[in-house]
């Protein structure tokens, strides 16, 4: 069994969700017991392990989670935050741990890392087991939430239901002997209310709640920089021999895919490196302009990659915005993806004629910064060139503009054209490789100029987050 052998606990830093039966959730701010063997041993990266915050068991991705404690400890199970951030209308535990995927605890993140077994004598198995909460223990916890808390709250007295100072107590916290074995049972800590006060511009509830998750629109300027959604090929795999018939005739084969797609001179090869989005990419892309144009977003210029997933999502940013029409996409292939990844040149992309031919309003006089003849000679393009050709990009687009600048390109280019121009270095190939794991589909990073320097700042729209759907087969309803 797992609880039984040498066990790691592990954090996670990456969200995954299961593809298989066998396979574990895993959610930010969860910790996973893992059988340290298991680990050693894995030849694919995976190994079998237990959620701390379900208790499910399953296999998972170790590059997914990064080690923390050891596991011979035990955790608190439960805080509630008693910081001003609290609205009077979250009361259940459920609603005040998690906002957004993040943690309200008073803690840091690593809030949740291990004790020492000495000091409370309860095995993490036992833990997971749900044993019952001794006397020992309760006095830990009592010393816990007194030195967890006191930087976020004044507390007078931490007592257990017991105490004869009680009603002396304010704010009154009541801990019983088995809050920590069953932590999602009513009763297990009571906190008064505190008394409702206005929320702090920096509270993560203010930011991000119904009535003031949008913002007005900066006075300074901004340059927002967005990822194309989601795209066909990455999504369906080899989909061009399924969807073209002998006459290289288009033919919708889910409907996630486009009803239609544009002539273009090479077919169906020309989709091989440009791809389309699927309907839901659309969307997600329409999603980010809407929240744009809530948040009284005024755009002044728009500048996209040549490739035909940018120029779509772009449109149908555009879209949500309500500025159908109202700017013409400038196409600049400075600002496509590492040359190193297309060691055969650049993709035929869709030239402008065919995308006005197909009703994308596309600047037509526009000369762009890079010439494509430019990127075909940068095959062999280094980490720190492709750094340097998108900054460079970025900074020609900012020295010959005023106002406000919307950029449509890759999920390297949040970190490619922001990099420097916030006054860091390049990363080197595999920092990069990382990074973009980080962006998905129709991510935007925003960079304003304050006092003459730019600056990443909090996006002007909330996150856009959707899981994964299997595709459903009809057939397996006849099965037997």
């Amino acid at each position: 069994m797992l609880r039984k052998s040498p066990t790691q606990v592990h954090k996670v830093v990456y969200p995954h969700s299961p593809h298989e039966i066998d396979e574990l959730e895993l959610r930010i701010g969860d910790y996973i017991y893992l059988n340290s063997d298991a680990v050693d041993n894995s030849s694919d990266g995976w190994a079998e392990g237990i959620s701390w915050l379900t208790g499910a068991q399953g296999h998972l991705p170790v590059n997914y989670t990064e080690r923390t404690a050891e596991s011979d400890a035990w955790t608190l199970h439960r805080v509630v935050q008693l910081s001003k951030s609290i609205t009077p209308s979250l009361t259940s535990n459920e609603e005040c741990d998690l906002v957004d995927g993040r943690s309200l605890s008073t803690e840091t993140e690593d809030h949740l890392r291990h004790r020492d077994l000495n000091q409370v004598g309860i095995h993490a198995s036992e833990l997971i087991e749900g044993s019952s909460f001794n006397e020992d223990s309760e006095q830990s916890v009592e010393k816990y939430l007194r030195k967890t808390l006191k930087p976020c709250l004044d507390i007078p007295t931490i007592t257990n239901n017991h105490s004869s100072n009680q009603q002396q107590a304010t704010p009154l916290i009541e801990i019983t002997p088995n809050s920590m074995s069953t932590p999602n049972a009513s009763g297990d800590i009571k906190v008064e209310p505190i008394p409702a006060a206005p929320p702090k511009a920096d509270d993560t509830l203010s930011q991000h709640s119904a009535e003031n998750s949008m913002s007005l629109s900066s006075k300074n300027r901004r340059v927002y920089i967005m990822r194309h959604g989601e795209r066909v090929d990455f999504t369906f795999g080899t989909w061009i021999p399924y969807c073209f018939d002998e006459f290289n005739n288009y033919m919708r084969k889910d409907l996630n895919m486009p009803k239609t797609l544009p002539k273009r001179s090479n077919i169906p090869d020309g989709w091989l490196n440009d791809s389309p989005l699927t309907n839901i990419g659309l969307y997600q892309a329409s999603l980010i302009g809407e929240a744009l144009y809530d948040a009284r977003v005024q755009i002044d210029h728009v500048y996209c990659s040549p490739a035909y997933r940018c120029v779509q999502t772009c449109t149908s940013a555009l879209e949500g915005l309500k500025l159908t029409g109202k700017h013409k996409i400038k196409l600049e292939p400075g600002l496509f993806e590492w040359m190193a990844w297309y060691p055969d040149g650049v993709p035929d992309w869709l030239t402008k004629e065919e995308l006005q031919a197909a009703k994308y309003n596309i600047d037509t006089e526009y000369q762009p910064f890079v010439a494509i003849n430019n990127l075909n000679e940068s095959i062999k393009e280094t980490t720190e060139g492709f750094y340097t050709r998108n900054y460079d990009v970025l900074r020609k687009i900012i020295d010959s503009t005023v106002g406000n600048v919307l950029i449509v390109a890759h999920a390297t280019t949040l970190d490619t054209c922001t990099r420097q121009l916030i006054g860091e270095a390049p990363r080197n190939t595999n920092e990069l490789r990382q990074v973009i794991h980080k962006i998905p589909y129709c991510s935007l990073a925003n960079v304003e100029e304050i006092d003459g320097q730019w600056k990443l700042v909090e996006p002007d729209t909330l996150p856009v987050t959707h899981s994964k759907n299997p595709r459903f087969e009809w057939n397996a309803l006849t099965a037997t």
